[in-house]
């Protein structure tokens, strides 16, 4: 049983509105990832967001055909607590279901990165199954350098560098020791962080599409564009919601 998570409880200091709801050719943010989690085989998806907009998010939810595998619970002061949030919510509804937890995988995924590709989210899960855990990224291409203040010190090799990207998943017998035992970092950037820490094996998997994150204002008019290609005009779409 393959389950998801998308966070998308940001604030939008960056941005100066909450990106989460971003109209993409007529459909917000969050729901073009959720809906990408699904189109990659996810039975289930949590829609991790604050407490401020849980009503507007069912409200887009409602507008938007109430697609039952969809729900929403409210997050945390941290990215992590949110997340864990999610897990305690996907772990409620396994019981509900009967299956076993080991026969799940659940994959934690960005809410700003709405363009992952079904085949690369149903490789995350598959490589997860395998090894117990499992991360979307991109090997570095790029030349790195090592700055101290505002000089490079030297250059880095590439060799080894992954850029880690989302969905990446957890097979469902590591949940409990990694989201609800002692934490073993005190604020892990990301969950595959928090699979290394505790020495789960994690797969890379490397990501065959586009699948950018939705930061700052510089990514807008790309994701818009990119957004038009994929799934048309703004124009077509006479439920438009707005920011």
């Amino acid at each position: 049983m393959y389950l998801a998570i998308v966070v998308a409880a940001g604030e939008g200091r960056r941005m100066g509105f909450k990106k989460q709801f971003l109209d993409l050719a007529g459909r917000p943010m969050w729901l073009r990832s959720a809906e990408a989690m699904l189109a990659g085989g996810a039975e289930r998806v949590v829609v991790v967001t604050g407490e401020a907009d849980v009503t507007r998010m069912r409200e887009e939810w409602a507008v938007y055909g109430c697609d039952d595998r969809i729900s929403f619970v409210q997050g945390g002061a941290t990215r992590h607590e949110s997340v864990t949030a999610g897990m305690r919510a996907l772990l409620a509804m396994v019981s509900e279901t009967g299956f076993y937890i080991r026969e799940t995988v659940a994959a934690v995924h960005d809410g700003a990165r709405p363009f992952v590709q079904a085949e690369d989210v149903v490789r995350v899960y598959t490589a997860a199954a395998e090894h117990g855990g499992a991360v979307l990224g991109k090997p570095c291409r790029d030349t790195v350098k090592w700055v101290e203040g505002q000089h490079v010190e030297r250059t880095v090799s590439r060799d080894k560098l992954f850029l880690a990207e989302t969905p990446q998943a957890i097979r469902g017998d590591w949940i409990q020791q990694a989201y609800f035992g002692d934490l073993p970092l005190t604020s892990p950037t990301d969950d595959s962080s928090l699979m290394e820490a505790l020495g789960i094996p994690v797969a890379a998997v490397e990501s065959n599409s586009y699948n950018g994150k939705v930061t700052t204002p510089a990514d807008l008019a790309y994701a818009e564009w990119l957004a038009n290609r994929l799934w048309g005009s703004l124009e077509d779409h006479a439920n438009r919601i707005r920011i």
